[in-house]
């Protein structure tokens, strides 16, 4: 045998006149001022990406290896911080584009709020 909720599905209710939250001012629904942030944030993507760009270019060293034979064997050498450098400021750069997303959503958004339900 199951026990009801003593409230319903969408949670309790302070009282039936009173509405869960408090209101909320115009000035809180669309904020777009993040559209500053986004703006910031896409310079700083375009550095990131630029600085992972340089820092595989960087990681990558041609070489000739001599052998016992006639011609040298040219050889590419890679330096391990460079590339994990680049790892970092490649994911750095992921994580970047989704706040900019997020900022962007949150700067046209109209939050709506909970009706009462009668």
């Amino acid at each position: 045998m199951t026990i009801p909720e003593p409230w319903p599905a969408d949670g309790p209710t302070l009282s039936e006149d009173l509405p869960d939250s408090p209101t909320t001012s115009a000035g809180r629904l669309a904020q777009p001022w993040r559209l500053g942030v986004v703006a910031a944030e896409v310079v700083l993507l375009v550095a990131l990406v630029v600085a992972a760009w340089w820092c595989w270019g960087n990681s990558q060293l041609d070489v000739e290896v001599t052998t016992g034979g006639d011609a040298p064997v040219p050889a590419v050498r890679v330096a391990g911080h460079w590339v994990a450098l680049s790892v970092v400021a490649g994911t750095a750069a992921g994580l970047v584009v989704i706040d900019a997303v997020r900022q962007l959503l949150l700067s046209w958004r109209v939050r709506r709020t909970r009706t009462q339900r009668g």
